[in-house]
């Protein structure tokens, strides 16, 4: 077998992976579980930005509410996905929303990565889009070691948000172009 059909069918049984997870429904108990498990790693998560970045505090205390996505993202040659996890915290009405989120990517690079994304809104209708599911597209170009990394993207900017990354670990180096959706999980 040669290294690119190897490569090809990785990349198939990572996506059809992804498409039997985000099939699977979870019995009550474990819904439960999971959804302690995302408020805290999204605590934890605010905790580690404010360590790092204490002007987000203020950013933070003037929004309307905020995201946290945990990402595991992996990077083949042509081919990329990732899956991740997350919660919408609308502090207005003090309730929070759960999400799956997939990544599917085209384009050159290698590498693994694992990191949190921060997003927090000063618009109300842009977190209830947020908290209801979107698709977000972009292309752009990554550079991951450890916890260090730097992006950079082409994409429409809108006002109403600020947004954070957090590197966690991994390598990666690509340029590519991603497409992310994040739908809702957890709901009863």
């Amino acid at each position: 077998m040669s290294l690119h059909s190897g490569l090809a069918r990785s990349a198939i049984a990572v996506c059809a992976t992804s498409l039997l997870f985000a099939c699977a429904t979870l019995p009550s108990a474990e819904r439960e579980a999971k959804r302690a498990e995302l408020d805290a790693m999204a605590d934890t998560t605010i905790d580690t930005l404010l360590a790092a970045n204490p002007e987000a505090g203020e950013v933070l205390d003037r929004s309307v509410g905020y995201l946290v996505i945990d990402m595991k993202v992996t990077k083949i040659p042509v081919f990329g996905a990732g899956k991740g996890f997350g919660v919408v915290v609308d502090r207005r009405s003090d309730t929070r929303s759960y999400l799956e989120v997939s990544r599917f990517e085209v384009g050159g690079g290698l590498g693994a990565q694992a990191f949190k994304v921060v997003v927090v809104f000063d618009d109300d209708k842009l977190l209830e889009k947020a908290a209801g599911g979107a698709w977000h597209y972009e292309a752009g170009a990554e550079l991951a070691a450890g916890s260090a990394s730097a992006e950079g993207a082409v994409q429409k900017q809108p006002k109403g948000f600020k947004a954070y990354r957090i590197a966690e670990g991994g390598a990666a180096a690509t340029v590519t172009v991603r497409v992310a959706r994040a739908k809702p999980f957890l709901d009863d």
